[in-house]
């Protein structure tokens, strides 16, 4: 009995979400492998941590080679990402040649222009068009724009946002070409005295979606930091700030002498190009300045280069 026409767009989502399924998992089990390697370097578990007070084979999280243990963990998470990404690249192979069997007896105008129903190709071809003004319809771009790069980028956000040390994976062990669509965190580390600035540039494009946030050391060797940190978003002249950012205030991972927190800003940004982002010693009564550490996650990984340091702040 030959297949019936109208199932043919719910095999595209079944198989669709079969794939979404299993990517996320392949991709969390890849991520969470690398975050717990990182989770134990600063626990202490590999041998003293690197921050606040640097030694030989001290363990730096965001560096493999720092300390021999680490980096067995890091290969072996290594080996695990290069097994899930092999497996990713077979779920996709998978998924397209289910879709095509399904639907290779289907005639043109089916394919094309059908909006029976259950057999709404017509809408998903016209949805394909509005993408990408060159797209043709025929069997193998329609699979190709339903469940190709669009499904992937969205499956890689979503797994993004399951495991929030995801972009922070993804940048350990250099994994940008696996998990194209899932952000990067990139940091830097610094001092800054109350009442100075430094200023780091970042690159980015419209649209892009940034997560900055600001985290102080361990000053004062009991897990304290002497730092009230500030943070805002320039535009290309270092000086002028972006329009409509909002920076809100989280604990601290050492908490200071004068009792603030640290900040957190989240942007879309607004153009292309280059913009800074200003760090800042807030003088106040308790604190004198200290280390901090800037995190950027971005779509495309930009790493923060410092411009100006300990330098007075613009009026």
């Amino acid at each position: 009995m030959p297949r019936r026409p109208e199932r043919r767009p719910r095999r595209i989502a079944s198989e669709g979400a079969l794939f979404a399924t299993r990517v996320i998992r392949a991709t969390l089990k890849c991520t969470q492998g690398i975050a717990d390697c990182q989770i134990q370097c600063e626990q202490g578990v590999f041998g003293p941590p690197c921050d606040p007070v640097p030694q030989p084979g001290c363990c730096d999280p965001d560096d493999p080679s720092s300390n021999a243990t680490f980096g067995a963990c890091m290969d072996e998470a290594q080996a695990v990402c290069d097994e899930q990404t092999a497996k990713i690249d077979a779920y996709e192979l998978n998924k397209q040649t289910h879709i095509t069997l399904a639907c290779e007896d289907l005639t043109p105008d089916e394919l094309c222009g059908s909006q029976a129903e259950g057999l709404n190709f017509a809408t998903l071809n016209a949805g394909c068009l509005a993408l990408d003004p060159t797209y043709v319809c025929n069997l193998p771009n329609l699979v190709g724009c339903v469940g190709g790069p669009l499904e992937r980028a969205l499956v890689d956000q979503i797994s993004a946002t399951l495991d929030p040390r995801a972009p922070e994976a993804v940048a350990a062990l250099n994994l940008q070409s696996h998990f194209p669509d899932i952000p990067i965190t990139r940091k830097v580390k610094d001092t800054v005295p109350a009442g100075k600035v430094d200023v780091w540039s970042i690159t980015g494009q419209a649209g892009d979606q940034i997560v900055v946030r600001v985290r102080t050391g361990d000053d004062n060797g009991n897990d304290t930091s002497s730092l009230h940190p500030g943070l805002s978003l320039l535009q290309s002249d270092a000086t002028t700030p972006v329009g409509s950012t909002n920076v809100r205030n989280v604990d601290c991972p050492f908490p200071n002498v004068c009792g603030s927190k640290c900040p957190l800003l989240k942007r879309t940004l607004p153009f292309d190009g280059t913009f800074h982002l200003a760090v800042s010693g807030v003088a106040d009564d308790g604190c004198t300045g200290g280390k901090y550490r800037l995190l950027v996650t971005s779509p495309g990984g930009s790493v923060p280069q410092l411009v100006r340091d300990d330098a007075d702040p613009t009026p």
